[in-house]
């Protein structure tokens, strides 16, 4: 009898959860849809998801979903291309959908319009361009795939008016899903999850990806479970070390061994170099291969002889190469994998297989961990680029791995030197010289490197300062990734001192005027991420005309945070007829919680307002009256 009841209710359970009516139907858009021409909740909204829907299927295991978007204005139709992460055999329904003389007219979504491509021997990723989309548009995208998605967002950087997951209970599939964000929930009863006027996620500068604060639930397959067939996957930050270990694309492309290296292995201990300095050597030869800027976990192929030859591979391929060679020069060394900022964070005690992206090297030397990335040329020995500081990744080995804190050894450090004089038409000539280490050189190398010619630089950079003419220039280290950047310039600049009735006024920060705060909201629930520590350090010297003086200096400024993390100092002087602003502004640690937004906020306002007020000169004789 009560094996009956059981049976009774787990029956009336079921035909609820699949008499819901779900809120959307693939095709079935309204004409007041497709007319609607502003989302009142957001009037600033480029775009609106109407409605999103998710249903996972106990029955046959397919996940399918639906999304329906209204675009508001021009810079909305970026919103009608997708990327899905999927499988094999995916499969894709999308239409457009616009007024015309009155009626709703639709476009389908064609076969050329959807792009595959395969990341691993399981995994594709897919882009679907939706055909006919302008402003006023509604497009709608339907997708299936086996099994359940890696996430589910319920926010978006444009706002959402309704979203629900269903998920329908297996005994087969075993899996863990974890809540991230800050926006709440409306419904959820375990099975049924639905949220409601959900506003765009606001991001801001200095965040290391919105992936960490959206609202969303991320999963992740722990099991399946089959009569007859049972997999295991990523019950453990063990068991996904396992999995790595066992990948053909990983494992065994990690124990391939290093045959192809044989000549440079040779030339490096020739050399007879000390651990730290093979170490160099060995990462300077590897980054002679070309990155071609694709960025995943797993090698192309499970050897590193092909791309080794052709010079060119992807992120793995790069840092497996230099793990190869650096075992061949008797360097403990081991892959370190990650998820990229952009990615989202890895969380210790949430084991994800599906959230790791990228492989880093960490060679030990001497007892300390060397950080390595050889995909860049621009990069030192021990630095990171900005998308692999990402706070921890996790030392893969044949034994459990552990966890390293990946901490940035370099700042971004530029220092600049003016030395000017005034003439009577206010026009400013002179040198201004700029010497960069850390990530300020890795930054203007690789912008630098993307221009055409020096022309082309000079052109880029005098259109960005109005009034700035470049006479003669330099450049040194360029090449030298190991020495400071140091850049000089021969200028005149025109428009930069203002003359109202008897007075000049003078702003002495000129090319490095802080005009714009970062931090514009009024609350901020996320943390500041600087990603390294930051100083800029400024000496101006200016040259006054004869005839003037000077007849007001701004008060000088030094703001100290108590923990010391943020200093700023300004101060002017006057010797004789020259002027003399010293600046300075530090950043010395990463990382700024919530509740520290508002003096970071407050003290790049005292910045701006600084930076703001100028020197005043007077005529000798003015000022001899006064």
């Amino acid at each position: 009898m009560k094996r009956n009841i059981l049976a009774t209710l787990f029956l009336l359970t079921a035909l609820i959860v699949n008499a819901q009516k779900a809120p959307i139907k693939f095709g079935k858009v309204s004409k007041e849809e497709v007319g609607m021409t502003t989302y009142e909740p957001d009037t600033s909204a480029a775009a609106v998801v109407l409605c999103k829907y998710g249903r996972f299927s106990a029955s046959d295991f397919k996940f399918t979903r639906i999304e329906r978007i209204k675009i508001l204005k021009k810079s909305g139709t970026k919103y009608a291309e997708f990327i899905f992460p999927g499988r094999e055999n995916d499969t894709f329904r999308g239409r457009t959908y616009n007024l015309v003389d009155g009626e709703v007219v639709e476009d389908k979504l064609k076969r050329e319009s959807i792009f595959k491509e395969r990341v691993t021997e399981r995994y594709f990723r897919y882009r679907v361009a939706l055909p006919n989309v302008k402003e006023g548009s509604v497009i709608e995208v339907e997708t299936s795939t086996v099994g359940l998605p890696t996430e589910w967002t319920f926010q978006r950087s444009i706002p959402v008016k309704h979203c629900e997951l269903l998920l329908e209970e297996s005994n087969y599939i075993n899996y863990r899903k974890r809540m991230v964000g800050y926006e709440p929930i409306d419904h959820s009863d375990g099975k049924r999850f639905i949220a409601k006027n959900v506003p765009a996620f606001k991001a801001e500068a200095y965040i290391n990806s919105k992936e960490n604060y959206i609202t969303k639930f991320e999963f992740d397959l722990l099991s399946v479970n089959f009569p007859g067939y049972y997999e295991s996957f990523t019950t453990s930050w063990e068991a996904v070390n396992d999995r790595l270990m066992e990948s053909d694309y990983f494992g065994s492309t990690l124990k391939s061994g290093g045959g192809y290296l044989s000549d440079i292995v040779k030339e490096i201990e020739a050399q007879n170099l000390s651990p730290v300095d093979r170490a160099k050597a060995a990462f300077e030869a590897i980054k002679t291969v070309k990155w071609n800027n694709e960025v995943w976990i797993f090698t192309s192929g499970n050897t590193m002889s092909k791309p080794y030859r052709e010079k060119i591979g992807n992120s793995t391929d790069i840092n497996f190469m230099l793990i190869h060679l650096l075992k061949k020069l008797d360097i403990d060394v081991y892959p370190v994998v990650i998820s990229t900022r952009n990615n989202g964070m890895l969380n210790p005690f949430y084991p994800s297989y599906e959230k790791l992206n990228y492989t880093l090297v960490c060679a030990k030397i001497d007892d300390k961990n060397y950080l390595l990335d050889a995909t860049e040329q621009e990069l030192e020995f021990g630095m990171l680029p900005l998308r692999c500081l990402n706070h921890q990744g996790r030392i893969v080995t044949n034994q459990q791995g552990q966890w390293v804190d990946i901490i940035p050894s370099f700042r971004d450090y530029e220092t600049v030197f003016y030395d000017l004089q005034l003439d009577e038409n206010l026009t400013l000539e002179g040198e201004v010289n700029y010497s960069r280490t850390g990530y300020a050189a890795y930054d203007f190398r690789k912008k630098f490197k993307k221009y055409a010619g020096d022309e082309d630089y000079l052109v880029d950079l005098e259109s960005k300062h109005n009034g700035l003419i470049i006479k003669d220039f330099s450049i040194d280290n360029a090449e030298e990734i190991s020495q400071p950047v140091r850049d000089k310039y021969e200028v005149e600049l025109k428009n930069k001192v203002e003359r109202i009735n008897d007075m000049v006024m003078l702003n002495p920060f000129l090319l490095e005027k802080v005009n714009e705060n970062p931090f514009k909201l009024e609350k901020r629930e996320y943390p500041v991420d600087f990603a390294y520590c930051r100083t800029k350090y400024l000496v101006s010297n200016i040259t006054i005309p004869d005839g003037y003086t000077i007849s007001e200096l701004p008060q000088a400024v030094r703001i100290v945070t108590p923990d010391k993390s943020v200093s700023v100092m300004i101060q002017h002087q006057q010797k004789f007829n020259k002027l003399m602003t010293v600046y300075k502004f530090n950043i010395n640690k990463t990382m700024f919680l919530p509740d520290e937004y508002a003096q970071l906020k407050l003290i790049y306002e005292q910045i701006i307002k600084k930076h703001a007020e100028p020197v005043i000169l007077k005529p000798i004789s003015d000022a001899a009256s006064l």
